[in-house]
């Protein structure tokens, strides 16, 4: 059934065979950097490549392709793409360097024993660190897109 639906829709096999690879590069090139595999590369976000730039890329040069530059499908994507890159680079990648910011007060917290008001619940309540890997720099976000051309590129030899 999934291969059926990957096989008879272009778009979406390009989408999903951009966003694995993306997700796969992103891991070893983590194991390359850190020498330790971080299973939860392969499915988290932030980080070089930027797997949503990929996808969407793909998507939108795939639309392209398939049905013209002049296409709704192709404005569409297009339009989607545009505010997924700015996304990434922007209110995510923001955000986190908040969580950063926020992990670090907590741990200077914990490691000084202060005290804060109304008995430490919110404080308590927080003994996760947040995830400060949201966004991405902007080579990340080119990575992605470099990425995503090229697996729609290729992909429209092999899927047709």
């Amino acid at each position: 059934m999934i291969l059926k639906i990957l096989t008879y829709n272009y778009l979406i096999g390009v989408a999903v065979i951009s966003w694995v690879a993306a997700q796969l590069l992103k891991t070893f090139l983590f194991y390359a950097r850190n020498k330790k595999m971080d299973f939860r590369r392969l499915s988290g976000s932030g980080g070089m490549p930027s797997a949503h730039s990929a996808l969407v890329s793909s998507v939108a040069v795939g639309a392209a392709q398939e049905y013209g530059i002049s296409s709704p499908y192709f404005s569409l994507a297009f339009t989607v793409a545009v505010i997924v890159l700015y996304d990434a680079m922007g209110v995510r990648r923001a955000a986190g360097r908040q969580a950063k910011a926020i992990n670090s007060i907590q741990g200077y917290l914990k490691k000084n024993e202060s005290k804060l008001p109304y008995d430490d619940k919110f404080f308590k309540a927080a003994t996760n660190t947040l995830n400060e890997s949201l966004g991405h720099k902007p080579c990340e976000v080119l990575a992605g897109v470099a990425l995503g051309t090229g697996v729609a590129a290729i992909s429209s030899i092999w899927l047709h």
